[in-house]
């Protein structure tokens, strides 16, 4: 009995973190690199910034390489919202113990209705071509200060910040 409470709890405190991007990731939103389109919205992949010459995004055997120096503009932007993907398989996961254990299920429903804090920077540049591009970028936990701090310093701009 204890044993089953205790993995009904676990699978819906799991479920409301399926959804998060890696904490050392990047996910690919948007933008205007027709390769990274063709992959489709919400690709994770790496983002290096070691190169002191070029910022390279690696998705899924693709590679865009922006150069520190082509980069017009940085944005930065942080959202917190309600996890209303996972609310509902976590609520689904916890209807068993809300019904047969009330008092597990009411412990478990705060978790499930936690907000998720969202990085997200937008890289605006011009390619070889001298065509106006951009990078829409969501960033892991572990990695966005770090990426902010180096992008912006080897680039030579400021990174716009916004506040919702």
């Amino acid at each position: 009995m204890k044993r089953m409470i205790a993995t009904l709890l676990i699978c819906s405190l799991a479920a409301g973190n399926v959804l998060a991007v890696g904490r050392k990731k990047a996910v690919y939103i948007g933008g205007t690199s027709e390769s990274l389109n063709r992959l489709g919205k919400e690709s994770e992949g790496e983002l290096d910034w070691s190169n002191e010459k070029t910022l390279v995004f690696k998705v899924k055997g693709q590679t865009v390489e922006v150069a520190y120096d082509r980069i017009t503009a940085l944005e930065y932007q942080n959202t917190r919202k309600f996890r209303t993907t996972a609310i509902s398989a976590s609520v689904a996961s916890m209807a068993i113990p809300i019904l047969f254990f009330p008092p597990v299920g009411l412990i478990a429903l705060p978790f499930a209705l936690k907000k998720k804090k969202r990085h997200f920077l937008t890289v605006a540049y011009r390619d070889v071509d001298d065509k106006p591009q951009a990078l829409i970028l969501e960033l892991g936990k572990g990695i966005e200060r770090a990426a902010r701090v180096v992008i912006s310093a080897r680039s030579g701009k400021n990174v716009q910040v916004i506040i919702e």
